[in-house]
């Protein structure tokens, strides 16, 4: 899964060019799949092993690098802004964090590359479905299901697994540069049965793939320059993707908001964390900034449950609203993960400065 940009529809959305593969792309590629293929055939123990060298230079590199959290993004300047007083993890980073989180890193790799393993005569053995019931039911119910997911846990994974359970789901992803490398991580994603879409001009296609009552997948924790609302992530404002909100608003399909978290090597656990249905009230501005919110505070629930699974070293923080007033510290300020709070404070919905020409 990935995340979508919140564009407006597009029935004449550009047919996909032909991807041309250049001879050193494929040799490149040729060797990456060998190698894929050699991980996922080696004992587990073994491969995992790989993940921890793999962690090593990982650690070293973040260990040393902006120690004092003074550039825009990356490990320690997300550390810095994630754990403090008051916000939804609290002011105690972990002991031993960072290289429990580069581990994950390491095992990340590992995971993608064994994704051959899961089949429907294993899928049982790797993973722990206590909780997928109610997300079946929500599903028979016939509306469509929007699953609403992050770079939390073992997100790879997700749609994958969707496809095994028999969930006909749709993923959004960004494409590669390079069209080889594309091509390989499609298949391996599609392999059981996903159906991927790259994200530029997508909307209008998935709300067709909801109003043929299937499911989409979505990584909802990402957020740039161009995401138009404003809703506390981790306890902080941050821009955030926005497109979950504006399916369910077009839709009415329901939101699930959820992870796969890893529990050991190949094992992991889908935990949910949020059921968002209904939330409609009339009004768009208001809808927009509450469901997005319960988003943000769900996938914040999954971080604070295994605090070295996300991305730290992600650009989340990095384009601040207009306005803002730093702390003390250079830091953004302390926001409440309450909506109703939020919509009260001028930065929950920003337009772009197109949006203010045209309706200026």
């Amino acid at each position: 899964m990935s995340e979508a940009q919140d564009n407006p529809d597009d029935p004449n959305e550009e047919r996909s060019k032909p991807m041309r593969e250049p001879i050193w792309q494929r040799v490149l590629v040729g060797g990456l799949r060998f190698v894929i293929w050699i991980i996922s055939i080696l004992p587990t123990w073994l491969a995992y092993f790989i993940g921890d060298l793999i962690a090593i230079p990982w650690f070293l590199y973040w260990s040393v690098r902006d120690r004092k959290g003074k550039r825009s993004s990356g490990y320690w300047r997300n550390t810095r802004i994630a754990f403090r007083e008051g916000t939804q993890l609290g002011p105690n980073r972990p002991k031993h964090h960072l290289w429990k989180w580069s581990r994950h890193v390491g095992w990340l790799v590992i995971d993608s590359c064994r994704m051959r393993h899961f089949n429907k005569d294993t899928v049982n053995k790797h993973f722990n479905f206590d909780e997928y019931p109610p997300l079946q039911e929500l599903f028979e119910e016939g509306n469509g299901l929007i699953f609403a997911t992050g770079h939390v846990g073992s997100w790879d994974l997700s749609g994958v697994t969707a496809a095994l359970l028999g969930l006909p789901i749709t993923s959004v992803f960004r494409p590669s540069p390079l069209p080889a490398l594309t091509r390989l991580i499609t298949d391996m994603r599609t392999r059981t049965g996903q159906i991927c879409v790259a994200r530029k001009n997508v909307m209008w296609t998935l709300k067709k793939v909801l109003r043929e009552k299937k499911v989409i997948g979505l990584l909802a924790d990402g957020g740039g320059k161009h995401s138009a609302v404003v809703a506390p992530f981790l306890g902080t404002a941050a821009r955030s993707v926005a497109t979950p909100a504006l399916l369910h608003l077009a839709t009415g399909a329901p939101i699930a908001v959820v992870a796969f978290m890893r529990t050991g090597r190949m094992r992991y656990r889908l935990r949910v964390f949020d059921i968002i249905r209904d939330a409609k009230t009339g009004d768009r501005e208001k809808d927009l900034i509450a469901i997005t919110t319960r988003c943000n505070r769900g996938l914040g629930e999954g971080i604070k449950e295994a605090p070295e699974q996300w991305f730290w070293q992600s650009r989340r923080f990095r384009h601040r609203p207009p306005g803002e007033v730093a702390d003390e510290q250079g830091l953004p300020p302390i926001m409440p993960m309450d909506s109703d709070d939020l919509l009260h404070n001028p930065v929950g919905r920003h337009r772009s400065p197109k949006q203010q020409r045209t309706t200026g």
